[in-house]
């Protein structure tokens, strides 16, 4: 977050947290100069603090326009249909909530336009955030924001910053008044679309009277080939709060936008991080030049890839700090371990070294992670080993031939060259009115490669295998999720009654088993536990005789509000909704390699029920899985495989095992209580808590050798 803020007008910052949202109580909002006046205000008010803000007769005269046209901004709001959360109000409380905001961009438009030294402040606190490198970027802006984001991203070219994605959600940036002074700022005789945005998304609530011209592709002319996409949409903070940035955050043109230009690789659970999640919240909750002690872990000769010796590393990183000091004219309290570094640096100092030593190709490399320095006080690839399922590939030729796995998720690319081999994938089905029943999301393809398929990639001479549980498997796809990962209960009983179809058709059990990686709360008042619609279709289906695999859920891990701040714990009572149906297998997760040493991971849901059954029944690997990228390109690991974490992951793995077990043996075909059983009595005991780990981890091989 690049933020920047004028404490003449906000001398104290708000009891607010970024978990909350962004509600402008226009009632009772302090502004003005003076920081006395209180919204809403008469139209002398807004008069008063236009005299207030500058005595500059020509920018007295745009901010009166501005003001004027913001004043006359009163559209009906579209209806918003069955189950609307609200009615539009009337024009009296319209016009109350527009002159609060209008008061609010009068001092922002004023200091970005007229003010040239908080111009400069501001928009240096978008570069300093760019510097760094590391793109390609999404940059997001609201509000004035989208002004400073503007003018910042035309000053650089395309080779200097890539910016894949471009947002600006309740923007001014389609007045004429703005207008007419960014083309003085930027010197620009028509406003373009600045060289190094790929693609460019505005969104506007019709009734926000800060983004007055609801659509920019008519006063942006475009630069090689990429124009403004405009969207029109209602913000879900509206009518009370039309220019809600959090509203617009969770609006489907932004949510989509980022879910497809981001590596969804980098926002699981668990995942390949240089700078730690926790150091980088800390640098974001301060300033830009307040320093954080950092602890710099070093790539280690035989891991990462690494060609240097440890010393030859240390000393890389100890040179590139010290050059940062003499830049920094301060000590840096440069302090040396065998395998880490202590130092005390700025967000753009620990970034710059992340992006030059941590990012580099494998030769280069010298940094693996960058850790919070923190204070103490005295108080799939190699997943299938871990649940044996690599050996019972060799010694039984458990290869799942002959089984046939629902995946209810977010459909399945077919394409994939992990399912080419055994013609994986036999059917897909979708239930989300969606163009396609291929995945527009990437978590059903992930989690399809999980249980079947199979692909030897060979790279500078060496050959790695990615195999799933059950590679012979055949998939049926069932897309109930959208393009953002959302679904409904309808959805999935839709598809849980195809399958229940299907089987009736034929007389046999052509499905033999279903993969949910999904869940969400559950009303324990109105459902009881294990009980809820979608739990009662789960049930009927085991009863017809198909083994149901469900994630625990990852709400093993809560962020809890103290008197002292935040505090991270772990969650007792936590399995989610299907997952606590008695008549299915739940998973949680563990570390894919060493799960004896590690345990549960930190975010797997934890038992027991909230009626008191144990779950999870099991675990098994889901901490960086590496599986199917359903966008893949080319033909390396990287480009075909990305890392997931959740027990999304996990339940895969049982569900593969399972299939890989009945096609051994098939006189369980049919009997689910028994496989479950069977999958039960045979997992290695990881020697953890029951209601964390259930009876443990999978074994394959001891299924097959003891049934």
């Amino acid at each position: 977050m690049a933020y920047w803020v004028n404490r003449e007008y906000y001398p104290e910052p708000t009891d607010e947290t970024c978990a909350g949202r962004d509600l402008v109580d226009v009632e009772q909002a302090k502004v003005g100069l003076s920081a006395k006046a209180v919204v809403p205000a008469a139209e002398d008010q807004i008069a008063r603090d236009i005299e207030e803000l500058t005595e500059n007769a020509r920018e007295r005269e745009l901010l009166r326009k501005i003001a004027a046209k913001m004043a006359g901004h009163q559209p009906r709001p579209a209806p918003r249909g069955i189950g609307a959360r609200a009615l539009p109000f009337p024009s009296p409380v319209r016009r109350l909530i527009t002159r609060g905001l209008t008061r609010l961009l009068l001092r922002d438009v004023n200091d970005f336009l007229f003010n040239e030294e908080r111009r400069a402040e501001m928009s240096e606190r978008v570069r300093e955030r760019l510097r760094t490198g590391g793109g390609p970027f999404i940059v997001i802006g609201h509000s004035q924001g989208s002004m400073v984001a503007y003018d910042v991203l035309f000053q650089l070219a395309a080779q200097e910053c890539d910016v894949a994605l471009f947002i600006t959600i309740g923007s001014p940036l389609g007045l004429q008044e703005v207008q007419d002074q960014l083309k003085t700022i930027t010197n620009q005789k028509k406003l373009a679309v600045p060289a190094c945005v790929r693609r460019w998304v505005n969104v506007a609530d019709p009734l926000d009277p800060v983004a007055l011209d609801k659509k920019l592709g008519n006063d942006y002319q475009p630069t090689r080939g990429v124009r403004v996409e405009d969207h029109v949409e209602t913000n879900p903070d509206g009518p009370k709060h039309p220019h809600s940035g959090t509203g617009y955050l969770s609006m489907r043109p932004v949510r989509v936008g980022v879910q497809r230009t981001v590596d969804i690789g980098l926002f699981q659970p668990v995942a390949g991080f240089v700078v730690a999640r926790d150091l980088a919240r800390d640098y974001e909750s301060g300033g830009a030049e307040e320093r954080r002690e950092v602890l710099i872990e070093l790539v280690e000769p035989g891991t990462d890839d690494a060609h240097a010796n440890l010393e030859t590393t240390r000393a890389r990183v100890v040179n590139d700090l010290r050059a940062l000091e003499r830049d920094a004219g301060e000590d840096l309290r440069i302090d040396e371990t065998k395998r880490y570094v202590a130092a005390s640096l700025t967000r753009e100092e620990a970034e710059g070294l992340a992006q030059r030593l941590g990012q580099a190709v494998p030769a280069e490399k010298a940094v693996r992670r960058i850790w919070r320095n923190a204070q103490k006080v005295a108080l799939t690839e190699k997943s299938g080993t871990t649940v044996h399922a690599t050996a019972a590939h060799a010694s039984y030729r458990a290869h799942g031939a002959g089984i046939n796995w629902a995946v209810v998720d977010t459909g399945v690319n077919e394409k994939h060259p992990h399912f080419k081999r055994y013609k994986n994938i036999a059917a897909q089905v979708d239930l989300t009115g969606s163009t396609t029943p291929a995945d527009e999301h990437g978590h059903g393809t992930h989690v399809a490669g999980i249980i079947a398929g199979s692909l030897d990639i060979t790279e500078n001479g060496s050959t790695r295998s990615f195999t799933g549980m059950a590679p012979q498997a055949k998939i049926y796809s069932y897309k109930v999720l959208d393009q953002s990962g959302l679904g409904r209960d309808s959805w999935i009983i839709k598809a849980l009654d195809d399958i229940a179809e299907r089987n009736d058709k034929a007389g046999t059990l052509v499905i033999q088993g279903v993969n949910l990686s999904l869940g969400g709360p559950f009303d324990q008042s109105t459902y009881g536990c294990g009980h809820s619609p979608l739990c009662n279709e789960l049930r009927r289906l085991w009863r017809q005789g198909v083994v149901v695999v469900i994630a625990a859920g990852n709400e093993g891990f809560a962020m809890l509000q103290t008197y002292d701040g935040e505090l991270g714990a772990n969650m007792d009572l936590s399995i989610s909704d299907p997952a606590n149906l008695d008549e299915a297998i739940a998973v949680g997760s563990v570390h894919k390699e060493n799960p004896h040493l590690y345990g549960v991971s930190y975010f797997s849901s934890r038992g027991p029920t909230a009626d008191g059954r144990q779950k999870p029944d099991l675990v098994a690997p889901g901490e960086r899985i590496k599986s199917c990228r359903y966008n893949w390109v080319g033909k390396s690991v990287d480009g075909l495989y990305v890392e997931m974490s959740g027990t999304s992951m996990a339940a895969p793995h049982v569900s593969g095992v399972i299939a890989a077990f009945l096609s051994i043996r098939r006189e369980f075909i049919g009997y689910p209580d028994r496989v479950k059983e069977i999958l039960l009595t045979s997992c290695n005991d990881l020697r953890r808590d029951r209601p964390m780990q259930g009876a443990g981890l999978p074994n394959l091989v001891k299924m097959l050798v003891l049934n």
